[in-house]
């Protein structure tokens, strides 16, 4: 990419800001962006699933104020030029979104049903009485929780980036989208049900209770991603019940996909890549690989540990929004400080309801370190 100085001879010089507008235009270019994106992104992708709530975020509570003095506090994007060609480096997230079974909440507290058994056929003579079975299910209970991001920037940011509003819109947006999904895949895959996971209990943490054993495939003797054999990864996918293998897909961090899944296809006709629903996905055993950093990445300190899971999420993971990403400016709450506080909100649950037992697998499995 070839990157030329802007011209800045045929730019007139801005005449004074009207703040209250200013902020007002970054609201409406903030509630709007993610709606003009995912529109035209529909249109390109229709079936992808992560697309259609891409206004869906995780958050950390964050609280530094941005300003023009300092480059990583927001002195970096005061100029309207520079601010065109910020420089984003992001882990991917949103596994968790972009997998699960996505419901609406229409009020604090959903039940969805699931069923657990179904009827049974038996053959009967003339004349003889049908034996009855039942059709047996019970309920996914959802709580809505709140997750929230805050952080602040100068008056100043806002008028010196007046000429590139929506830029600056977007940037704010896109951080708290990515907080937000970054909090629901660490709450899917490491939640350990206190109160900095919002009581949520992840993957990880259920194949590690002793309830759900059957669905843990334990690489004995091999305890980290280097010495992780075909076999291993055979034997993962065929603890998998069949009525999870047409949509499953492998859950591993880029340090395990590189370590283990690229290393063994190396040895054969390597790593392939396709579309998976709009997302051009690396493809391993003929199934999609989802690249998630909250799975552990490195050697260390991982035997007996949750590694990789396998499996379809959507059968074993239901998330809930009762509201959608909302990301709102104040100039009020730091008028002292002549700050403009930006506050993302959302209001989710998420819950894994089908790991298995310790007689039968679930629709996901996971690949333990021995």
């Amino acid at each position: 990419m070839n990157i030329s100085s802007p011209d800045r001879s045929r730019r007139s010089a801005p005449g004074p800001v009207d703040l209250g507008k200013a902020i007002a235009a970054i609201a409406v270019a903030v509630n709007g962006l993610c709606d003009d994106a995912l529109a035209r992104r529909k249109a390109e992708a229709p079936d992808n699933p992560i697309l259609r709530r891409a206004g869906a975020f995780a958050r950390s509570q964050i609280i530094k104020a941005q300003n023009t003095g300092t480059n990583g506090t927001g002195g970096a994007i005061v100029p309207p030029d520079i601010l065109n060609e910020m420089i984003a480096i992001r882990d991917p997230r949103g596994a968790i979104r972009g997998s699960a079974n996505v419901v609406r909440m229409r009020s604090d507290t959903k039940s969805v049903p699931r069923r657990t058994a179904g009827l049974t056929a038996n053959f009967v003579a003339e004349a003889s009485a049908i034996p009855e079975t039942s059709f047996v299910g019970d309920n996914v209970g959802l709580t809505a929780k709140k997750l929230g991001t805050l952080t602040r920037m100068s008056t100043e940011v806002a008028e010196d980036a007046a000429e590139d509003i929506e830029e600056l819109g977007g940037l704010f947006t896109t951080e708290v989208g990515y907080a937000f999904l970054s909090k629901e895949d660490d709450c899917g895959f490491n939640g350990d049900g206190t109160a900095a996971f919002g009581g949520i209990r992840g993957i990880s943490t259920l194949f590690a209770d002793g309830n759900h054993n059957a669905g843990r495939y334990v690489a004995t003797g091999r305890s980290t991603f280097d010495v992780i054999t075909a076999t291993d990864m055979a034997n993962l996918v065929a603890a998998l019940p069949a009525v999870a293998l047409p949509g499953a897909r492998f859950f591993v961090s880029q340090f395990g996909f590189a370590m283990t899944l690229w290393r063994l296809a190396s040895s054969g006709s390597g790593i392939s890549w396709r579309y998976v629903n709009g997302v051009l996905m690396p493809i391993f055993m003929g199934f999609p690989i989802q690249i998630t950093p909250v799975l552990p990445q490195s050697n260390s300190g991982i035997s007996g540990k949750m590694i990789m899971a396998f499996g379809d999420m959507s059968l074993a993971a239901t998330l809930g929004d009762r509201r959608q990403a909302t990301v709102k400016f104040s100039g009020d709450r730091y008028l002292e400080l002549d700050q403009i506080a930006v506050r993302g909100t959302e209001r989710i649950d998420l819950v894994i309801h089908d790991l298995g037992d310790n007689t039968a697998a679930g629709p996901v499995v996971g690949l333990i370190a021995g």
